[in-house]
């Protein structure tokens, strides 16, 4: 907490508890327009005068990505990459875990393969699953209220670059891109759907870790029965890895990236899934070599590795590149 009052003091006023005037009025509860600018939130001081006490609810992604002042986007940098910090045992914890991985003087990649269980229920993509595993991934979509309406068609899905890559996708991505067997992988995301196919991935990568294998019992214990903490471990040891790749595009990733580019514009790869799948259904069909394949997957990536550019701005701001994904230019200095 004094971190992030510290952090901030100097761009908004900050209290620890409501001034005793208001200490007993119920906070009257508001869930604000995603991507708003900031008129909206001017707009809401006649209810703030009126309640005198107003909670904020669901609040993520509820600020514009643009259009917004820039003493504003400034406040925003320092607030998420400057003073919002884990408490100091998670951050102690990752540094750990990431100093086991660089033993030895090794690098390591940090693989954001998002293969989990309820988000290939939620995208409905099934590809080369048994008919024991799609039904269980449709029933589980069918049993949660707001997913089970999703008209569905994961082949389609897959060839349009949507879904996330399988543990074998990802391998022969990653080969392809010159990663030897000997690279030293840790995996930042949940169970892994299928232990078979997280096989194949290890058969090829068994220098294969996570925050378990890194971990003694004793320092994950006051951890274990929360998975918000441990995916915060995740994220400690994703963003001071060598190389970030991330298979699919959720909000563990966009934070990890955003980071990044804010701490130096770290190496991240960002697979072409829709390129990629096209690859391999041609190299599994014979269409094309190895040699062919290797080449074609290196020289769509060569401008996905995470140099610097402006955020990209859409037609409507759900379509528009994330802020928290990538900050520039608001949280970066100009150059000369």
């Amino acid at each position: 907490m004094k971190i992030f009052m510290d952090a901030l003091r100097d761009g908004v006023a900050i209290v620890e508890a409501l001034p005793q005037q208001y200490e007993g009025i119920k906070p009257y509860e508001i869930e604000p327009i995603s991507f708003s600018d900031s008129s909206y939130y001017r707009s809401l001081s006649n209810i703030l005068e009126e309640h005198k006490v107003v909670k904020f609810m669901h609040t993520n992604s509820r600020l514009s990505n643009n259009n917004v002042p820039y003493s504003i986007q400034k406040l925003r940098c320092r607030a998420n990459f400057e003073a919002l910090q884990f408490t100091p045992y998670i951050e102690e914890l990752g540094r750990i875990i990431v100093n086991r991985l660089r033993s030895g003087g090794r690098p390591y990649i940090a693989l954001h393969l998002r293969y989990e269980k309820e988000m290939l229920s939620f995208t409905g993509c099934d590809y080369n699953m048994t008919s024991a595993e799609v039904e269980e991934l449709r029933s589980m979509r069918y049993s949660v209220q707001h997913w089970r309406y999703k008209k569905i068609n994961g082949t389609e899905r897959r060839l349009q670059g949507r879904c996330p890559m399988t543990p074998r996708e990802t391998v022969l991505f990653l080969t392809a891109m010159g990663y030897a067997s000997t690279t030293n992988i840790y995996i930042p995301s949940g169970k892994i759907y299928g232990a078979r196919r997280l096989n194949l991935l290890r058969e090829v990568y068994p220098n294969l870790h996570t925050h378990f294998t890194l971990s003694t019992k004793e320092e994950l214990q006051p951890l274990v029965n929360y998975q918000n903490k441990l995916a915060a471990i995740d994220f400690v040891v994703a963003r001071e890895s060598d190389v970030f790749v991330y298979t699919h595009n959720g909000n563990m990733a966009k934070a990890v990236r955003g980071h990044r580019r804010f701490n130096g514009f770290l190496k991240k790869i960002n697979p072409d899934r829709k390129i990629l799948v096209e690859l391999i259904d041609q190299l599994d069909r014979g269409d094309i070599s190895w040699q062919k394949f290797q080449d074609k997957v290196r020289d769509a990536h060569q401008n996905r590795i995470g140099e610097p550019y402006q955020r990209e701005r859409g037609e409507t701001p759900w379509f528009e590149e994330s802020f928290y994904a990538n900050p520039l230019p608001e949280c970066m200095c100009s150059q000369g």
